[in-house]
């Protein structure tokens, strides 16, 4: 009778424990990995570019298998509906948690879809904000299509995986969303928006393999977008970021290369003060610099001022790029508003600083050639 009792027990647990019935297997679900807003003839459309798991696991054999690029398509009157739209045509579950990165079409910033697609972020769960968020020129449909070489997963891209290539050379700083938001937001603050294209160059198996690469930014200011840079004009933007890593600088005489250094360890700042009646920001940079390449004998102490007045050169070329399409491309407005917050309220107009040509005061650049044949100059 004990016995009976103790079954009847078990029996009676063993129906309160969970099953795997409605377990999935990760075959029948679709992974998305990149998300592509695009704005056409008044629809919003979005794209979707898909995990294939093939190039991350390995065949018994130890060989990757081929890789393939998925991406689906679907337009709708918002970007919700346009989701919707893309669930009825999908084959399988699409699973949210995975993404990456979310790249805008330029029409899609001009239209202001940030907005709408944030707010349907914010709501469903399986969204995150731990992704890349950049903007691009070109298709979307050709950029999520562009399929990574050596049978590397795209996950592995520059479109998904940015930092790997800003380490080793470091111009267009990636975002990612959350830190978006927070400038998008915030009253002066200046976002710059890395933007991508498709290059061509590479092979594989002596067939042509198009890449993505970084081909400048585009810059938003109180929610608006100012315009894009292209990459010939957003030198000076490394020279301001805290997170440059390593950049290389040449010095040319005469459009010939006499000598590449590449710098490291920038330590950037910029103070506010107020000069005649209006504020002016004074800007100091220093930086440490190997020589790899040396075409000509230079003076060390020669280098580095060929190297300080070409960086000088570059931060107000860009500066003044900005102004050209009234940007604010070094955050300046948001400087003055931590720093001196009376003033910006004083100068500002529409939440944004007027800023002309003399608003950048002293550009004071300091450079140490540490490394690189210094022993062979004279």
């Amino acid at each position: 009778m004990k016995i009976f009792r103790c079954m009847l027990v078990a029996i009676l647990f063993s129906t309160l424990l969970t099953g795997c019935w409605g377990s999935r297997e990760i075959e029948h679900m679709i992974y998305a990995n990149t998300v592509g807003v695009d704005y056409v003839k008044g629809r919003v459309v979005i794209y979707i570019q898909m995990v294939n798991f093939s190039g991350i696991a390995k065949k018994e054999s130890g060989q990757s298998q081929p890789q393939k690029t998925s991406v689906g398509r679907a337009e709708g009157d918002s970007f919700d509906t346009a989701i919707f739209n893309l669930y009825a045509s999908s084959p399988q579950r699409i699973i949210w948690s995975n993404v990456k990165t979310v790249v805008f079409s330029e029409a899609a910033l001009k239209h202001n879809l940030i907005k709408e697609v944030l707010e349907v972020w914010d709501r469903y769960y399986e969204f995150r904000y731990t992704v890349w968020i950049m903007a691009t020129k070109d298709p979307l449909e050709k950029v999520l299509n562009t399929s990574s070489i050596s049978d590397l997963s795209v996950i592995y891209s520059q479109l998904n995986s940015p930092m790997r290539t800003y380490e080793q050379s470091s111009m267009v700083a990636p975002i990612y969303l959350y830190k978006f938001i927070w400038k998008w937001k915030e009253e002066g603050e200046a976002v710059l928006l890395p933007s991508i294209r498709i290059v061509k160059g590479w092979t594989d198996n002596q067939k042509p393999s198009p890449n993505i690469s970084m081909s400048g930014v585009c810059v938003l200011n109180d929610q608006k977008l100012k315009g894009c840079i292209d990459d010939g004009d957003i030198l000076g933007l490394r020279w301001l970021e805290r997170k440059t890593k390593r950049t290389p600088l040449a010095i040319k005489h005469q459009k010939e290369v006499e000598a590449l250094m590449v710098m490291n360890k920038i330590k950037p700042s910029i103070h506010p003060r107020i000069s005649r009646g209006k504020p002016v920001f004074d800007i100091k940079v220093s930086m440490q610099a190997t020589l790899p390449q040396l075409s000509t004998r230079l003076h060390k102490k020669k280098l580095e001022l060929e190297a300080i007045k070409e960086i000088r050169g570059q931060i107000m070329k860009t500066y003044q790029k900005g102004l050209e399409m009234d940007a604010d491309v070094y955050g300046l407005s948001g400087v003055l508003h931590r720093s001196m917050p009376k003033e910006w309220k004083k100068w500002s107009h529409n939440n944004q600083l007027p800023l002309d040509s003399e608003s950048i005061g002293k550009i004071d650049v300091k450079v140490n050639l540490i490394s690189g044949g210094i022993s062979k100059m004279r």
